[in-house]
Formats: C-alpha cells, sequence, structure tokens
C-alpha cells in the first residue's frame, strides 16, 4: 500500500503535475518555495532522469504504486541512464519516493485548507509529532502545539519540516478546541536559528532549529499565491538573511582565443547567418545535438525564425556577426545553467530554460566579446533566442559593458563548468 492510501489525491496530483523537471548538482541547488514548482532529484543532472523520476512519483500518487513498485522503476532509470548516485539502493530510493510524495500530499491538504470557509469552520491548527523513535528534538517538543491556523509560525514549520520527517498538522474546529480543554491558542514557541549559506545567492540565511535547509516553508504555499492569503513571513532582526556578494559564483574559466575571421560580414542574407551557425555543428540539416552533459537539443533553422517562420537574425548591436561563436558557445561552453522562471504568458505557470554562457578574447584586438545562448524547453522542444554582450556608447566611442551584464546572466543552478585544464 502507498504511503497516504490507495486513493487518488486530487490536489497532490495537481501539485505534481505542474511541477518543472529541474536537473541539478545537489540538493542545495533547489531551495524552499522553489520547491513548489521545480521537480529535482538531487545529484540527477540530466533532464531524462528527471522527468523519468517525476513520471514515476506521478504514477505512485495516482495509480498507489508502492515502494517496491517505485524501486522498479529506480532501477531501470539507473540502468537506462547510467546514473551515479550517493548511498545505496534501499535509501536512495526510499528517500525520492517518500519525500516526493508527502511533500505532494502536505501541499495538497494545504489547498484544501485554503478553499474558501475552511478556516471559518477550523480557525485552529495542531502540530503532531510523529511518534519516530529518532527524533528531532524540535519536532518533539511542537508536539500537541495548536495554533491560530493563520499564525506566521506556521509559514516555516509546516511539516515536511525536513528529510524523514513524518509530522503532520491538523486542522481544528471550536468544538475540537474545547475536547482539548482550551479556550484559546497555544503561544507560538521563540526560535532559535542556524545559519546556512545558499550557494546560488551568495547569502547567508537564518534557518529554524529543527528544520532542514530548505523545508523553511509551508509546501504549495507560493504554488496557491494567486488564491490564498500569503503569510507574512516575521523574523527577528538579528535574524534576517545577510547578503555576502557575489563570492559564492565561481570564477569564470579564462577567455576562449577568436579571430577576426571568425566573425561574419554584415552583407550576408539572413539565410548565410544561420547557416554559418548550422555549419559549426557539421549540419546541413536539422540534427538532434548532445552537449556536454548529454543533454538532446534539436539543431535547425527554427532556432531563428519567428512565430509566423519568417527567418529572423538580429543585427541590432551586431549580434549577426557572432553567429559562429554562438555555435561554439553550445559545443564548448563555459558554464551550462538551469533557470526556472515565472512565465509571463500563463499566470501561476513556470518554464524551464537552459543557458550556455562561454567567453572569448578577440586575438588581434585584445577586445573581449562576452556571448551566451538560452534556450527556452517546453513540452519536449527545446526553442531559443541568441544574445552577445551589447555595447553602449560613450563619448562618440563604442566600449563593451562591465562584466556586471554577464553576471546577471549566471543565474540558476550551475549544471556544468568548464575547468582551464578541460579539453575541448
Amino acid at each position: 500500500m502507498p504511503i497516504y492510501g490507495d486513493k487518488p489525491f486530487k490536489q497532490a496530483i495537481d501539485y505534481l503535475q505542474q511541477k518543472i523537471p529541474l536537473p541539478t548538482n545537489g540538493w542545495a541547488d533547489v531551495h524552499g518555495k522553489q520547491h513548489d514548482h521545480a521537480f529535482m532529484v538531487a545529484g540527477a543532472n540530466k533532464t531524462a532522469i528527471v522527468e523519468g523520476f517525476s513520471n514515476a512519483i506521478q504514477a505512485a500518487i495516482q495509480d498507489g504504486e508502492t515502494l517496491h513498485d517505485f524501486r522498479k522503476r529506480f532501477d531501470s532509470i539507473v540502468e537506462k541512464h547510467g546514473w551515479d548516485y550517493n548511498g545505496s539502493r534501499g535509501w536512495r530510493s526510499k528517500l525520492i519516493y517518500e519525500t516526493n510524495i508527502r511533500q505532494a500530499y502536505n501541499a495538497g491538504r494545504e489547498a484544501q485548507m485554503a478553499e474558501p470557509g475552511f478556516q471559518e469552520l477550523f480557525p485552529y491548527t495542531e502540530y503532531r509529532h510523529s511518534g519516530a523513535e529518532n527524533f528531532r528534538p524540535q519536532h518533539k517538543a511542537w508536539d500537541r502545539l495548536v495554533l491560530a491556523s493563520d499564525d506566521p509560525w506556521w509559514g516555516a514549520h509546516s511539516p515536511s519540516n525536513g528529510y524523514g520527517c513524518k509530522c503532520k498538522k491538523f486542522p481544528k474546529s471550536e468544538r475540537a478546541m474545547k475536547r482539548l480543554g482550551k479556550t484559546t491558542p497555544d503561544t507560538a514557541p521563540a526560535d532559535e536559528y542556524k545559519e546556512h549559506l545558499d550557494k546560488l545567492t551568495g547569502e547567508l540565511k537564518q534557518v529554524p532549529l529543527g528544520i532542514d535547509p530548505g523545508f523553511e516553508h509551508t509546501p504549495g504555499q507560493s504554488w496557491l499565491r494567486h488564491s490564498t492569503p500569503q503569510f507574512k513571513e516575521q523574523w527577528p532582526a538579528n535574524a534576517k538573511p545577510i547578503p555576502i556578494g557575489p563570492a559564492a559564483k565561481p570564477a569564470l574559466p579564462t577567455p576562449s582565443m577568436a579571430k577576426q575571421s571568425d566573425l561574419l560580414p554584415d552583407d550576408l542574407p539572413e539565410e548565410g547567418y544561420v547557416n554559418a551557425f548550422l555549419n559549426e555543428f557539421g549540419a546541413e540539416g536539422p540534427i538532434v545535438y548532445k552537449d556536454v552533459l548529454g543533454e538532446p537539443m534539436a539543431i535547425n533553422d527554427y532556432l531563428f525564425r519567428s512565430a509566423n517562420g519568417q527567418l529572423k537574425v538580429s543585427k541590432d548591436k551586431l549580434r549577426h556577426r557572432y553567429m559562429r561563436l554562438l555555435a561554439r558557445a553550445i559545443k564548448e561552453p563555459d558554464e551550462i545553467w538551469s533557470i526556472l522562471e515565472p512565465d509571463h504568458s500563463r499566470p501561476g505557470k513556470y518554464r524551464l530554460k537552459r543557458r550556455y554562457i562561454k567567453r572569448w578574447q578577440m586575438e588581434e584586438s585584445g577586445q573581449q566579446a562576452h556571448g551566451f545562448s538560452a534556450f527556452e524547453y517546453g513540452q519536449g522542444i527545446w526553442t531559443g533566442n541568441t544574445i552577445f554582450t551589447p555595447y553602449s556608447k560613450k563619448q562618440g566611442q563604442r566600449v563593451p559593458e562591465r562584466n556586471a551584464y554577464l553576471e546577471r546572466q549566471r543565474e540558476g543552478v550551475l549544471l556544468y563548468r568548464k575547468t582551464d585544464d578541460t579539453k575541448q
């Protein structure tokens, strides 16, 4: 029998289905509320692996598949993709299965409790410890704690509160409060905090003791933000995040050398620039190209076509000149970033982008040109747009913008970084 019974749970299923599979290098790549929109498995840095596990978890919660069933799928995914995971098979498969199903269940319950009129009937909520023998002391201390359902304390303490945590919370009515011998809710306990360095943002965050980093949020809260009143986070003055600057990002590798002859002239037809890009892949027609991580992408002229099918090669700021270098950014990237961002055309939805970054230094002039390509993934199709570092005019002269522009492109999950001794 599955972890929460064998009946389909619509809200939990909806929560899982809206998640986007996000490749990562480790558990710290996705933090807090990002889990409401991204499905990740720590260390699974290929889209196909993450999609496989996403489908397996959805099958478990939709069809009532057990941990035994999931382990069969786990073995198949590992064998097919040659995934080298950490830990034993039994421990890792159980962690993936239980963590994702439990949080989907919790998010589904939060969705039910956010329905109109629910808090009117159940204005209080009780924290219940799981009764596990090996327990976190803070979780045990919170057992039987009853607070107002809209108490800000729940914003960071709603179960699950860590890996392996089986705590739950239960809504309580006025009548239930009387049975508990209470006339008013309890007072939220004061928290102590531990420091956690967010490797993505470079912030030193304060996480309440007893809660694993990344779990200090209400499951599904940001997923329901369009219809659910938000808990207002209330942190003590001495517990606010402390920015530590961009030091968390690794330095980019040394720029690669490029020749002036690599640049294209200004008078080619649009097809000429597109063909120059395709020729870098040895392609005369559409091909499926696998990048340095083994991720497939479609390489064809549709990367440069507008919605109506017309070729569109941007000539503003001379980007068209760099089409060969653009292709080499995909073939021999300095870095590959995976970015989850809101889809403004579909409120409440997110989309996944994969960004390839490479720097060049022009041999003859010593001039640096920063380039990157951003490919957006959706429904199994890669589409893309391409950008090169623009130039600004200053006192009538063209000068490169500072590194700030490039640094803004280095965001999300860093999936790949070339070292200076990487052979390409």
